[in-house]
């Protein structure tokens, strides 16, 4: 075996092995989020040494499981895109989906600066930068969501009922389906126009 073929093989065990872990780790932080980075290596079944070579602290850990919800939101969104129909199917869809992730990684509410950040993310108005901005923007043409109100307030307004959805999931309030249904719903209602009645349509 060549150098070159050596040094691929070992990325690729680097590789696996980080998946490895991130998978146990969800598993066992859904059900235990106070969980050590002992237990991760033992739910995942390699060594201390090796989790610990990919995440050096905890928060190396939480931080990657963050990074990993961002990847998965914006497959999502991606994949909601493709299938919605109208601005109205979309926004109904999306507070499904959302939530079926945020409750997936509910154990990261342990950690108030996630939401934070999660939050802060809806700032970010560079065209190109968000898909969902650019289908909103691009609705608001089509006169299918209001254009009176600025795109970057929905993106705010759908992450922020998201993250108050998930409380009221944690806090027994509602259940996930509830959850879901009522942030599609009550973005849909807010920014969708409905036929012969665009709000805000010039």
């Amino acid at each position: 075996m060549n150098d070159a073929t050596s040094d691929a093989r070992l990325r690729s065990d680097a590789r696996r092995n980080r998946r490895t872990v991130l998978d146990a780790a969800v598993a066992l932080l859904a059900k235990r989020p106070q969980a050590t980075m002992q237990e991760v290596a033992d739910a995942s079944g390699l060594g201390r040494t090796t989790v610990y070579r990919h995440f050096p602290r905890r928060q190396d850990l939480i931080d990657a499981l963050y990074d990993q919800v961002l990847t998965e939101s914006a497959q999502t969104v991606h994949d909601a895109i493709e299938a919605a129909g109208n601005a109205r199917e979309l926004l109904c869809d999306l507070g499904a989906r959302i939530i079926a992730i945020g409750d997936r990684y509910r154990f990261l509410d342990a950690h108030p600066e996630l939401r934070e950040r999660t939050l802060a993310g809806a700032g970010d108005d560079r065209e190109g930068a968000d898909p969902l901005q650019d289908y909103l923007a691009a609705a608001q043409g089509r006169g299918e969501i209001r254009r009176d109100v600025p795109v970057s307030w929905m993106l705010t307004s759908l992450r922020g009922l998201a993250v108050v959805a998930m409380f009221e999931v944690n806090a027994g309030r509602m259940d996930v389906e509830e959850a879901a249904k009522h942030v599609g719903e009550t973005c849909a209602t807010a920014f969708a126009t409905t036929a012969g009645n665009h709000v805000g349509v010039s």
